[in-house]
């Protein structure tokens, strides 16, 4: 089979310690027993930009690791340049993990490969965790039959990030990176530039390169330098 790297492989900014929501709990409990072959055998992440279902792919497969159990994580935009037959088979216990699925809706081929997937979940032959943009109705599928395939597993929506959720991210995403930063730093970012996760994100990580090429803390007035 056709090896696609893994997207982030095992960083270990994505874990479901740092994943914040109202609704957590529910989604990383569904998640940790899918892993564990203890809940559905097909599960779909969907959700709009920035709500995590990249995060929760690559915490899903940290979480598989830590348990010897064999994950392999594709995205399907880098699928839908290959064949179909690249998927075709699987180790036994291997759980198949496709993010961004969407992006193979409105080929017929893929959307035909992973109509026979979906319906080896349904044998209890395959465990599959897929991500989408929205919910399954409404997505731009040809094959009927695969778009209502979609909904037959664990449907679990992924609420936006609001506010308090991306401070809280912020915060243990930079500790990760060896920076404890104030409350006032943490209020700054987010007043001041782009309330996206993402945006937050990119930001932090120029922080830390100039952090760590001048050897100065994280401060308002650093900040102010590399963004200005």
């Amino acid at each position: 089979m056709t090896q696609i790297a893994l997207p982030l492989s095992f960083d270990r900014q994505f874990s479901f310690d740092n994943y914040f929501t109202d609704q957590a709990g529910f989604i990383v409990s569904s998640l940790k027993a899918f892993v564990e072959d203890s809940s559905e055998n097909f599960i779909i992440l969907w959700g709009g930009h920035d709500s995590g279902k990249t995060h929760l792919l690559n915490a899903s497969a940290h979480y598989a690791r830590g348990r010897s159990r064999g994950f392999q994580l594709y995205d399907a935009d880098q699928l839908s340049e290959l064949e179909p037959s690249c998927l075709e088979e699987f180790a036994d216990g291997t759980i198949l993990a496709i993010d961004n699925l969407d992006a193979i809706c409105g080929n017929r081929d893929w959307e035909s490969a992973f109509y026979y997937l979906i319906n080896l979940c349904h044998q209890q032959k395959l465990r599959l965790l897929a991500s989408l943009g929205s919910k399954p109705q409404d997505l731009n599928c040809v094959l009927a039959d695969f778009q209502s395939r979609l909904s037959w597993g664990l449907l679990l929506e992924l609420p936006l990030t609001d506010e308090t959720d991306i401070e809280n991210i912020i915060r243990q995403r930079a500790l990760l990176l060896g920076h404890e930063l104030s409350e006032e730093v943490i209020c700054y970012l987010v007043r001041h530039y782009s309330r996206g996760l993402g945006s937050q994100l990119e930001i932090l990580r120029k922080l830390d390169t100039a952090s760590l090429s001048t050897k100065k803390k994280i401060t308002i007035p650093l900040i102010k330098q590399v963004m200005n």
